[in-house]
């Protein structure tokens, strides 16, 4: 059951949510911040439950009526803006507090719940009139946040609310759901770490962009293709060569931190002389075991590199300065 789930990898929100149901402690609203796939959307849902649940006080059962509507997202009291697809407008806020001026039309308890995801993609606009709506709450109107960059949102937004961190998922939880999910054994322990978001594992392990992410990788340590034949690769094979599309940047912006990512890891591995994973990447890191004092200062390089990934940086000049970076790094170590 997801709370079992969340009592596992979320155990701050879990005991901060059981403490508050079970001694009718809930504030008008929570921030739940942390990485994108640690939970977040299911811990929210979760809280939702525990506050409309019919059956008992404290955790919800899950398997009432209205636990089951409440995750279906059609229990009359409860609303859900999403800003990971499109960003959250003033207009979307107004609407909610002009709902929620009303009184409850199915709890029992009077509460009314609206849960915003990713409230950091909220305009300006939009978070001064959240900000007022969380100064001048209305009786029974809980709001539950979530965020991915707490530092995009206003202090005091986030000075108002009861604020419950969360953690990375541990390793191997992942790696068993990516395996859950249908992630071949051979992909898994790559997928379990470039893809962080359990929902989207089995897709990302299909995907296109996880297979150049892969042979950039293996082509880099000369194991399919030559190294330096790789920047001339990634411009003609690798990265889309669609231009000015939404999509074309969305995948590049996807292959270049997945390649960081995966190189990010095989030093991490190496490092820690952890060997998991199929036979090839194990071989791989035994070969560069004698290197493991140098792959520190891989580790610098390559999270410098990672930290520019954005779409308003030009992704050939950053490739280019990697490998440049890297080639230089390889030349000064003899690697």
């Amino acid at each position: 059951m997801l709370a079992k789930v969340l009592k596992e990898q979320q155990p701050l929100f879990y005991h901060a949510l059981e403490n508050a149901c079970m001694h009718n402690r809930i504030t008008n609203a929570y921030l739940l911040s942390g990485p994108h796939g640690t939970l977040k959307h299911e811990a929210a849902i979760l809280f939702a439950q525990s506050i409309f649940c019919e059956k008992q006080q404290g955790i919800a059962c899950q398997e009432c009526n209205t636990c089951h509507r409440v995750e279906s997202q059609e229990f009359t009291d409860m609303v859900i803006l999403d800003g990971s697809t499109n960003a959250i407008s003033k207009d979307d806020l107004d609407q909610i507090q002009e709902r929620f001026s009303k009184t409850a039309l199915e709890s029992n308890s009077g509460h009314r719940v609206y849960i915003i995801e990713n409230i950091e993609n909220a305009s300006i606009s939009a978070q001064n009139s959240m900000l007022k709506f969380l100064e001048e709450p209305s009786s029974g109107v809980i709001a539950i946040l979530t965020t991915d960059n707490i530092d995009r949102i206003l202090p005091t937004i986030v000075s108002r609310c009861t604020l419950i961190p969360f953690l990375p998922l541990q390793e191997e939880y992942l790696l068993a759901q990516a395996k859950e999910n249908g992630v071949p054994d051979t992909d898994a322990y790559f997928v379990s770490h470039l893809c962080k978001d359990i929902t989207q594992m089995k897709d990302f392990a299909d995907s296109s962009n996880y297979e150049k992410i892969q042979m950039m990788f293996r082509q880099y340590y000369n194991l399919a293709g030559d190294r330096d034949e790789l920047l001339v690769d990634y411009d003609i094979s690798y990265r889309s060569s669609e231009k000015d599309t939404s999509k074309a940047k969305k995948d590049n912006i996807t292959i270049l931190n997945g390649f960081f990512d995966f190189m990010l890891l095989f030093a991490h591995d190496i490092i820690c002389n952890h060997t998991q994973g199929p036979k090839w990447y194990t071989q791989l890191i035994q070969q560069e075991i004698h290197n493991q004092t140098k792959y520190g200062e891989l580790i610098i390089i390559l999270q410098e590199q990672k930290d520019k990934v954005n779409r308003f940086n030009d992704l050939n000049l950053l490739m280019d300065q990697t490998f440049y970076r890297l080639e230089e790094f390889n030349h000064e170590h003899g690697m």
